[in-house]
Parts: structure tokens; sequence; C-alpha cells
């Protein structure tokens, strides 16, 4: 009864869900809304169509940056079906739901204390109980699945996890998280799909960083940045603990970059005979010659303004793109790399003071 006034008294519309078979047909709720949030006092709020399809698009995977509405998209989803299931109207234009025989989530953070349970490990109990008791009918709502652990294993878990409910059990799931690398998981298994919450990032200006707008809305692909450190301007932190954090994050990346660089340097090294040294009077290989780049830097970076080493290092990860997508082409003759490589100096040269310095060491090294 209750359920019936809400539908009929609401100043948004509420349709009588068409109902599939359990097994049978898809999940297709157009323009579909949060039926709480939506009644809140001076929210407009964004309605998003949500399809899930066996074998097309049955397990997705919502990205985008935190407070951008990806665990209020899941959710709604989840309370649409259930109501649907009881009999009630729901909060779409249009809506299709095939019968689920459980609706299974996996959302918030929280510990046990008493139970000596710790907040992961509360996580990896409930989930450990959805792959259980999910069946090829289930609907199933993830939400930050791994963020209580180490990235690596946060990341290796979910992973393991998405392939268990797609490809061995084949549910219904969406799964919001911030493991961008989990994307990837559509180019290689059908009926996996990426959608993102969308954000709008206004241009820097100087003396000040760009402003995020979250749009709420729910598109198709995957979005590649979490915004953790603009969410963190919206709640006020000091500006001296943000700049900070977006230092680290250059720094952390530049980390990354040459940690891969170095194994590039490894492989051609072993390939060409030069063992990845710095020997004088030897040339570099183009990939020694970028992983040297990145690690020199850090060394010649001492009494620079903070402005020059950022543009620096991100015109060496510029260079680091561009080779490794010259060598992704096709296997390249010696002169080709040489070539390729005098080029890369001239850039150098043509750059930063700081990479014209280290221009200058290359040559130093190599008796040019």
């Amino acid at each position: 009864m209750s359920l019936a006034v809400v539908a009929a008294e609401s100043p948004n519309v509420y349709v009588r869900p068409v109902l599939h078979r359990m097994g049978e047909g898809s999940i297709r709720l157009v323009e579909s809304r949060h039926p709480c949030l939506e009644l809140q006092d001076e929210v407009a709020f964004i309605a998003n169509d949500a399809i899930l399809e066996k074998g097309v698009s049955h397990f997705q995977i919502i990205t985008g940056p935190n407070m951008g509405g990806k665990s209020t998209y899941i959710r709604q989803v989840g309370a649409i079906v259930l109501m649907a299931q009881i009999g009630s109207f729901v909060p779409c234009t249009e809506a299709e739901v095939s019968i689920c025989d459980s609706i299974l989530a996996r959302l918030g953070a929280g510990d046990f204390q008493l139970k000596g349970v710790s907040t992961f490990m509360a996580e990896m109990l409930e989930t450990a109980t959805i792959l259980r008791a999910a069946t090829s009918a289930s609907l199933v709502i993830v939400d930050e699945l791994g963020r209580g652990t180490s990235t690596f294993d946060g990341f290796g878990l979910a992973w393991a996890i998405s392939e268990k409910l797609a490809r061995d059990i084949g549910c219904f799931t969406l799964f919001a998280t911030h493991f961008h690398e989990l994307t990837s998981l559509a180019d290689e298994m059908a009926g996996v799909n990426n959608r993102h919450v969308t954000a709008h990032v206004e241009v820097e200006t100087e003396g000040g960083q760009g402003s995020l707008t979250m749009l709420y809305e729910v598109r198709d692909g995957a979005c590649d940045d979490s915004f953790g450190i603009h969410v963190a301007e919206l709640a006020r932190f000091p500006p001296s603990v943000v700049e900070l954090a977006r230092r680290k994050v250059v720094e952390f990346e530049g980390q990354q970059r040459r940690g891969g660089a170095k194994r590039k340097r490894g492989e051609e090294g072993e390939g060409e005979g030069e063992g990845g040294g710095e020997k004088r009077g030897k040339k570099m290989s183009m990939s020694g010659l970028v992983a040297a780049g990145l690690d020199k830097l850090e060394q010649l970076k001492e009494g620079r303004g903070k402005e020059e080493v950022e543009e620096s290092v991100r015109e060496m990860e510029r260079m680091c793109d561009e080779y490794e997508a010259k060598l992704g082409e096709e296997e390249k003759k010696s002169e080709e790399k040489a070539k390729m490589r005098s080029e890369l100096i001239a850039r150098l040269q043509s750059s930063t003071p700081l990479l014209q310095s280290f221009a200058q060491y290359v040559q130093s090294v190599e008796k040019v």
C-alpha cells in the first residue's frame, strides 16, 4: 500500500515494469532514479539508463571520480530490481527486469571489533559468501572491492573475483572500482562492458588549480582518473597539503615510468650486448637513454624551480610514450634506432634547461 501511494503521488514518473522469467531477457532501465535520494529537498536528481544483457553487457565495470555517483548508480539499480520483484511500480520511464533469484551486495566498509574482524576481513567474508551463493540468475552489486589492502593485492583480488563472476557464474553484475587497470578485462572477455560517471574539470588558471564539477551522468567507456586531489580540495584541505599531494603523485608516476623503462633497457641491453650499462664511449640504447633520463632528473633537479622540474618530467614522459609507440610498430633496424636516438637528443637540447643539462650529460658519457 505504501509503495502504491509513493508511485501515485510522486512528482516524478513511476512505471509498471515488464518482468521476464528467471534466466530469460535482460535488465533494462531507462532514465532510472534512486527512489529515496530523488526525494531530497533542493536536489535535482540526474536519471541514468542501465542495460544489462547476458553475453553482451551482463558485467559492467563502473569507474569515475570519488563522489561522482558510482555508488548511487549501482544501488539504485539494485533497489529498482527489488521493487519490481515485490510488485511495485519503479522510478523509471521504461523498465524491463529479468527475475533474479537473489540480489547480493558488497557495499560500504566497516569492521567488527568485538569479533576481531578487520574492515578488509569483513569485506572478504562478504565477498566469499557472494561467490558461493551467486548463480547465473543473480544480481551482484560490488562497490570498491579490495581497497582495504595493498594496491597490488587489491587489484589482483578484484580481477580474479571479476573473472569468476563474469565468466564462470555469468550473473548480472555492477562492479564499481578505482582500479582503472581492471577496465582492460572488457578487452579479454565477452559480456564485460566499461561505463563511467562523468565530471567536468575547468582548465587550470595561473595562480590556481582547475575546479571539479560532478555531472553525475553515466556513460559508456572507462575513466582513467579518480580526481582524488580535486575532491580533497572540495573538502577544504589546507593548500600546503594539497600541493604536497600533487608533487607526490608526479613523483610516484615518475617512479612507475622509470621502472618500466629500466625493464625495457635491461631487455635491449641483453639483446644488444650492452648490458644496459653507461660505459663511456658506447652509445646508450634508446630505452637506456630514456631510463637514464628519468634517473638523472632526480639528481639534476636539486636547486631547480618546482615548475621547471614538473615540466621536465612531463616532457620526458612524453618522450617515453612516443618511444614505446615507435618500437611497437615494428622491429627497428640499427640505422633507424640511431636516427630515433639522435632526434631524441636534439629534442632534449631544445627543451627545458633541466633537460638540456641532461643532454650534456649524455654527450659527456658517450663522447659524442
